[in-house]
């Protein structure tokens, strides 16, 4: 007889009305039924509940089978997958330590030489130029015997991290301070990557917003491709108005914004093939009147794998936000502080009063302690011809470089100057940036500088290549409200400055261009005893 519960006796389950409820109580039922017959047939014992353990009887000739997914012994095969896995395990770690203690490294390298970089993957710094064969398995042995004669021991900061950037096929926008090889890091990736000269258009464009400064990279480019079959070519004003371009041959192609705008639109240069292209001085050529013709040339090199790049000396925040559209997943370097001029360069301010007392301070000066090569720079053409004229009635060797001048007469007075025929440069700032005069001692700011960049361009004229240079900035009292700028830049730089100067308000200064009296003094007083 079934055991009945006294709670629920006279009760009716109404099975219709809780279908769900009575099927869980049916397959319970079947459970306990199955559980039965197999008592009976004798295959499975079932221990009381109050017991932990159960044991199974299989039945006499009844084949022993194995349940699947486990096994009590291992197999030999199976230990060796074990082994195999842990020694992919113990490997992986490994790397993943070689690529911690890479990085670390790395940083400490960075530390070292000043490298601040942004962005995602930077490539490993060059610890020497032999890393450019063992990493990036090119054979630049030409290239590196170049570097040796030129006399490029050790890579710069800049190349340090530069050139494996560009190597690596990433783009990047650089800032470090002049003089320090800005144009060797973005000429040797390019001489590596092209490999060696073909037909078939340009392939690589570097874009400088000066002449003078186009034709000394051209100069430099072409000393360290030396050896080398490339075709490096200087955008002239002959050049860009008669040249066959689909028959030029043409590898790296260095020119001006406006000159390289009219090849394009009058002479069809093709620059669809174009690999590299690099902005020298790119704050400079990214102001209102280089930026149509900078955009119509990037819109030029249409190559979908061309790899952009941007250098210069002083970089606004502007210019970067610019270079972000430009550019697809760039690498930012700065070397030192951003913005600062070169810490090799003694800066010192002179008060003269008035544009008389100026010319009184240059000739002091030069009767003193004359030590040239001296450049000289003035705030236009005109006052640039007007002290060149005074300084004539002296006993210096003078001339003067503006943009007003004939190109000819432009090229033989910077190469009289590199070559220590002239003395005593003036000029304009068309030769302020990226212009390298090895062996220049002083640099004088007859003017006071427009801008903080520009006085930053003007006083890295020297003091390159860590060599010492000196800097005198003169000024009058129109210039007083603006000290406080450039005593900031001083100071950023390592220089002192008077405490009365830096405790000035800082003013905000949009090219501060004043209009000055003419410089004419009697040709007696103009003249330098010796």
């Amino acid at each position: 007889m079934e055991d009945t519960s006294f709670l629920f006796a006279g009760l009716k389950f109404d099975r219709k009305k809780f279908p769900k409820d009575f099927q869980l109580f049916k397959v319970k039922k079947e459970e306990n039924n199955l559980e039965a017959e197999a008592r009976s047939v004798g295959i499975v014992e079932i221990e009381p509940k109050g017991n932990k353990t159960s044991k199974k009887r299989k039945r006499k000739g009844a084949a022993a089978g194995l349940v699947e997914g486990f096994n009590i012994f291992k197999s030999a095969n199976t230990i060796l997958e074990g082994d195999a896995s842990a020694e992919a395990k113990d490997e992986f770690s490994e790397k993943r330590k070689e690529v911690f203690r890479q990085i670390e490294r790395d940083q400490l390298l960075r530390k070292e030489h000043n490298i601040h970089i942004s962005g995602s993957n930077v490539p490993s710094p060059l610890q020497s130029f032999e890393d450019l064969i063992a990493r990036y398995k090119c054979k630049p042995y030409l290239l590196l015997r170049n570097f040796a004669e030129l006399g490029y021991k050790e890579p710069t900061s800049i190349q340090r991290q530069a050139i494996p950037v560009l190597l690596s096929g990433r783009e990047c926008f650089a800032c470090a301070p002049t003089g320090s090889g800005k144009t060797l890091a973005f000429i040797c990736p390019i001489l590596m990557k092209l490999k060696h000269g073909m037909k078939g258009g340009v392939r690589a464009v570097v874009l400088c917003p000066t002449r003078e400064l186009a034709a000394q990279t051209t100069r430099e480019c072409k000393k360290l491709a030396q050896g080398k079959k490339f075709s490096i070519k200087l955008m002239t004003k002959e050049l860009a108005k008669t040249a066959d371009f689909s028959k030029l041959p043409c590898d790296v192609l260095i020119s001006t914004p406006l000159r390289l705008e009219y090849a394009i639109s009058k002479r069809k240069l093709d620059l669809t093939r174009v690999e590299f292209l690099v902005l020298d001085e790119s704050d400079k050529l990214f102001e209102l009147g280089f930026v149509k013709q900078i955009d119509f040339v990037v819109k030029a090199c249409s190559n979908p794998s061309i790899i952009r790049s941007l250098f210069s000396a002083t970089l606004p925040d502007t210019v970067e936000d610019l270079a972000r559209t430009l550019m697809h997943d760039a690498v930012r370097i700065i070397v030192g502080r951003k913005n600062t001029a070169s810490a090799s360069v003694k800066q010192k301010l002179v008060f003269a009063g008035s544009e008389e007392g100026k010319f009184l301070a240059l000739r002091q000066s030069f009767a003193e302690s004359l030590n040239p090569p001296v450049l000289i720079f003035v705030q236009s053409k005109e006052r640039a011809q007007e002290l060149y004229r005074e300084l004539l009635f002296t006993d210096l060797k003078v001339d003067v470089v503006h943009t007003d001048l004939p190109q000819a007469q432009r090229e033989n007075a910077v190469d009289n100057f590199r070559a220590g025929i002239t003395w005593v440069l003036i000029a304009t700032d068309v030769v302020a940036r990226g212009m390298d005069f090895k062996g220049l001692n002083c640099v004088i700011n007859y003017d006071f500088p427009d801008s903080a960049s520009t006085y930053i361009h003007r006083v890295g004229r020297c003091g390159r290549a860590g060599r010492q240079g000196e800097a005198i900035t003169l000024y009058t009292e129109e210039d007083v409200p603006f000290l406080r700028n450039i005593g900031n830049v001083m100071m950023q730089s390592g220089c002192e400055v008077p405490s009365w100067i830096m405790s000035m308000r800082k003013t905000k200064w949009k090219r501060h261009t004043p209009h000055r009296d003419s410089i004419s003094v009697g040709r007696n007083d103009g003249r330098v005893e010796d």
